[in-house]
């Protein structure tokens, strides 16, 4: 149950570089972190097959290029190709319908950009690594709590056997 040395692979996706030295800046604070830049979803969606753990995800991103796949379809095709990655979604929108709308297709937190939101994105991301070290250490626990039953099996099976033989030994 020891995740000290787990290394979390964290893709970061934004048009906007300035997006990606605040971002990173403060991701890069976090030491278990290997962290990717993207600059929009087609590379992205491209790279998914690296499986991140956590992918940083910008909601607009339609400004690269003509006909680039915005945030949203990314979050998409994202959850469709790699359903246990996490994705967090950074954008300049300040609407509840639109955070409500992300988190309900999949996302796990929606992140405005504000003046401190690389703080936000640094600590959204470390919540994501408590809820997945979280989720390791329960799975390994079930898998001890399953091997520890079969161990108990077999000795109560062999203590069974061994009353059996001291009752037919005791009988004669």
């Amino acid at each position: 149950m020891n995740n000290v040395d787990k290394s979390y692979k964290v893709f970061l996706v934004d048009d906007e570089p300035m997006v990606h030295k605040m971002v990173s800046g403060q991701l890069k604070l976090i030491d278990t972190l290997d962290i990717k830049s993207f600059y929009n979803g087609e590379d992205l969606i491209e790279s998914i097959h690296q499986r991140p753990d956590i992918i940083v995800l910008d909601f607009h991103m339609d400004t690269v290029k003509e006909n680039a796949i915005n945030g949203l379809q990314t979050l998409m095709k994202i959850l469709e190709l790699s359903p246990e990655t996490k994705v967090i979604m950074l954008s300049s929108q300040d609407a509840i319908g639109t955070a409500v709308s992300v988190l309900k297709k999949g996302a796990v937190d929606y992140i405005v950009k504000d003046g401190v939101f690389g703080v936000k994105a640094k600590n959204a991301v470390e919540k994501v690594i408590q809820g997945l070290e979280l989720k390791e250490e329960i799975k390994e626990l079930t898998a001890r709590i399953k091997r520890d039953k079969l161990v108990m099996r077999g000795f109560l099976f062999i203590i069974l056997i061994l009353l059996i033989g001291i009752a037919a030994y005791i009988a004669s």
